[in-house]
């Protein structure tokens, strides 16, 4: 019984650990992994992707919201890669152990003092707190109704993209 106890305790934890948003990655999904390597997620299903899709996906019980488009990457233009992933499940956190349900003065005291963060108000009821990786060419957003957390996005920004 202890045992088995144990085992499911281990489970749990293990599940738990990998459930985890970094600045570049939810879980398996990687921000500028190709649409092939996210079809391969998918078990293949739909057989391809068109560019500039946005699209639902649940992987391990978690709830995605995954955009795939061409872009600049790697000096090779028109490269088909996942732009951007978003998810509103709460069975997912960061590193730090935030995620959907946590509050805006949670995220300030966990990254504020690491990183460049920026808060914008962007409709009456809602903000969105930003963390920028410059390193990785990434934003991680963490949007706020009521100052709750009710969504968090990965983008890819490519500043090789952005033509004057």
């Amino acid at each position: 019984m202890k045992t088995n106890l144990l085992y499911c305790l281990f489970l749990i934890n293990s599940f738990v650990v990998s459930a985890q948003i970094t600045t570049t990655r939810m879980n398996e999904f990687k921000i500028e992994m190709s649409s092939n390597d996210v079809l391969k997620l998918m078990g293949n299903k739909p057989a391809a992707i068109a560019d500039d899709t946005e699209f639902k996906v649940k992987q391990k019980g978690i709830e995605y919201t995954v955009y795939v488009g061409k872009g600049y990457l790697s000096g090779e233009e028109d490269i088909s890669y996942l732009k951007s992933i978003s998810t509103t499940s709460k069975a997912i956190k960061t590193i730090s152990g935030l995620g959907v349900g946590n509050s805006l003065e949670d995220l300030w005291k966990a990254y504020s003092d690491k990183y460049t963060v920026y808060v914008n108000k962007a409709t009456e009821n809602t903000r969105e707190f930003t963390i920028e990786d410059e390193e990785n060419g990434t934003r991680l957003t963490f949007y706020l109704k009521k100052e709750i957390v009710i969504k968090i996005e990965i983008n890819s920004y490519n500043p090789e993209e952005c033509f004057l």
